[in-house]
């Protein structure tokens, strides 16, 4: 029964993760708000107004950063190279994770069990540290003025490439 239970929790999260749920931390650390970022609650917010549509990771880098219009460009393409270099890290921690749930699915011991979740958690470490390369090219790109910012960007990049596209949001499709 609990190996059930475990294999069942265990895909789960792995549907949850192949859809490429990014949004945990995403926002900074601010707490209270919207998904925007924008203050919420309270009577009259956004009550019989249209919805407001979530910005866009790269929306959100450029107003967090205030960057212009070259910087744009300069983190769109640090971004877009960074997701290449992550897809095949993304299957791989797809791959992992399912070998888990099947080894725990299927009684193996807990030594192959072990096995399993280190070589996730390898691909898991690898994923960091495309995010956080990215993060360091994107600093390196910023003026002196913007790179004391540049510290959230650790929040906003983290589990970014877990998606098929880093720029989307995670309710509209890959």
């Amino acid at each position: 029964m609990l190996k059930k239970l475990l294999f069942g929790g265990l895909l789960a999260a792995a549907l949850a993760f192949a859809q490429g749920d990014r949004m945990g931390g995403a926002m900074g650390g601010e707490s209270g708000g919207d998904a925007g970022g924008r203050p919420s609650g309270g009577m009259g917010g956004d009550m019989g107004g249209m919805p407001r549509a979530m910005p866009t990771p790269m929306e959100r880098m450029a107003t967090l950063l205030n960057l212009n219009k070259d910087q744009k460009k300069q983190v769109k393409g640090i971004m877009d190279d960074s997701q290449k270099e992550a897809l095949p890290v993304r299957d791989q921690m797809l791959k992992c994770r399912q070998a888990v749930g099947q080894a725990v699915a299927a009684g193996k011991s807990q030594d192959e069990i072990d096995a399993a979740i280190k070589e996730y958690a390898a691909a898991q470490a690898q994923m960091a540290q495309i995010e956080l390369r990215a993060v360091a090219k994107i600093y390196q790109a910023l003026d002196k003025d913007q790179q004391p910012k540049a510290v959230q960007l650790l929040a906003l990049v983290n589990g970014i490439f877990k998606g098929k596209n880093w720029d989307s949001n995670p309710t509209s499709p890959n």
